[in-house]
């Protein structure tokens, strides 16, 4: 394999152990979910995220190099002991202020998201609508205050 490929490759799983690093870290409501733009809390999820990592490690074992291997331990170790802190703690209760999808009123209003898709639609609707008019007016058949050729031929 040539020097490239190596540093190819070491981006490569760099990447992989950051990307399910930040999804473990996500799970244990250590960072914001950019989806939701909510801090959640799934234990289950941050363990499962954690043990590929752990997998990741045990099968390539002896294939890495030194710095691969320092990060990808660092990576681990950080996490595991966020994991043994967060799964101490009791379990976040539910603020009164968020209702759950059960307590939901369902003829609430719609949701911002769902509003702001209509909006987009109206939009575009309206946009399609203004085109077609425009095109219409290409098409339509001159004013008859204005001269057409036939009236500038001299007689």
């Amino acid at each position: 394999m040539s020097k490239t490929e190596a540093k190819s490759d070491e981006h490569i799983l760099i990447h992989v152990v950051t990307m399910f690093t930040q999804q473990a870290w996500m799970a244990m409501g250590k960072l914001k979910n950019p989806m939701t733009d909510k801090m959640e809390r799934n234990l289950q999820e941050a363990s499962f995220f954690i043990d590929i990592l752990d997998m990741m490690k045990k099968r390539m074992a002896g294939n890495l190099s030194d710095d691969e291997e320092k990060f990808l331990e660092s990576s681990l170790s950080g996490l595991k002991m966020n994991y043994m802190e967060e799964s101490n703690k009791p379990e976040p209760e539910k603020s009164e202020e968020e209702p759950t999808d059960s307590e939901q009123d369902p003829d609430q209003d719609k949701a911002p998201k769902e509003e702001q898709a209509e909006d987009e639609k109206d939009k575009n609707t309206n946009e399609a609508s203004a085109e077609e008019k425009n095109e219409e007016e290409k098409f339509e058949a001159p004013d008859s205050d204005e001269k057409s050729d036939e009236d500038e031929k001299p007689e």
